[in-house]
């Protein structure tokens, strides 16, 4: 049976048989869809750019089936990159480029406080969220939405860890800018241990 396979003995099949692709992509379409939707935050987009990443790896097999990296971690990436290209298309990525700054830290630091304090505002922080650049959402949802650390963020976008940390610092910014309960975007209290 085909669903119970490792997706490295799938991508095997996959060079010769084209069922075991339809198991990849109903294994992944959804998650890839979400991560995208959230990142361009329109539907047909996301449609658009998810069966674009699954034509890729469809492209990609013989390398795929060889390689040893995990299968949902090349997917992420290249719906980033798909993401990111089509922002540029649109002259959009210029907008993250300018307000992007990469900080000295090294450090991963821990904003689980920050998330806990800002529960309590979802819609406000919806809201707030379409004023995120993209790469900045796309940090966001892949720290909170899949439970993953700055490292693996990094790993799986193809940049650094301190990238990604000061992507979540700058969106945590503009959310708590959003939440009308902490007017004028006043620091929570312990920021500036998360920042050291």
């Amino acid at each position: 049976m085909a669903e119970g396979k490792s997706d490295q003995d799938l991508l095997k099949e996959a060079l010769s048989d084209t069922g075991a692709v339809a198991v990849l992509y109903e294994r992944y379409r959804d998650r890839i869809f979400a991560c995208l939707i959230r990142t361009v935050m329109d539907r047909d987009l996301a449609e658009e750019l998810t069966e674009a990443v699954f034509v890729k790896m469809i492209d990609n097999l013989p390398k795929l089936a060889r390689g040893r990296a995990p299968l949902v971690q090349w997917l992420f990436r290249v719906a980033h990159n798909e993401a990111i290209s089509w922002f540029r298309h649109r002259h959009s990525a210029d907008t993250y480029l300018a307000t992007a700054r990469v900080g000295d830290d090294d450090a991963d630091p821990d904003y689980d406080a920050m998330v806990a304090d800002a529960q309590d505002h979802e819609g406000e922080l919806r809201s707030a969220a379409e004023n995120l650049a993209p790469f900045d959402r796309e940090c966001v949802t892949l720290r909170y939405g899949k439970g993953l650390t700055p490292r693996e963020i990094a790993a799986m976008l193809g940049c650094s860890a301190k990238k990604v940390s000061n992507a979540l610092q700058h969106a945590f910014r503009v959310l708590r800018a959003g939440i009308s309960a902490n007017p004028g975007g006043s620091r929570c209290p312990d920021e500036e241990e998360v920042r050291q």
